[in-house]
């Protein structure tokens, strides 16, 4: 069994009537250890799978799972970097990461979500 396995995935957005088809019928499978890459030109959907990677989208059709689990939503030990980030400019570095912590996190106390920025 492969450690990341993409079956059938799609992903489309709009009525549909008139439904824009981002990814069709998506089939990948990764070793443990393997390494890929993910290349195209603008628009290509690049995006919209590792959204799906990661647990942040859905697909509208297919599964995608990893070590045998369907990705549902985004796991705990998520992080993200996007190439045009989204900070809140009026909150210090700090802030936007206790913001970042707490919306992941809404059940830890005060004082786990300040151990968890510290790390």
């Amino acid at each position: 069994m492969s450690y990341l396995e993409i079956d059938n995935a799609s992903v489309s957005f709009g009525p549909v009537s008139n439904r824009t088809h981002v990814l069709s019928d998506i089939n990948l499978s990764v070793n443990e250890n393997e390494f890929i890459a993910v290349i195209g030109f603008s628009g290509a959907g690049k995006s919209t799978l590792i959204s799906l990677l990661a647990g942040l989208q859905t697909p509208t059709t297919g599964e995608i799972r990893m070590d045998g689990k369907p990705i549902t939503e985004p796991g705990p030990d998520l992080g993200m970097m996007f190439q045009n980030y989204s900070l809140l400019p009026w909150l210090t570095v700090s802030e936007n990461i206790h913001l970042a912590v707490k919306t992941v996190f809404p059940t830890l106390s005060k004082t786990e979500i300040k151990e968890k920025i510290a790390h």
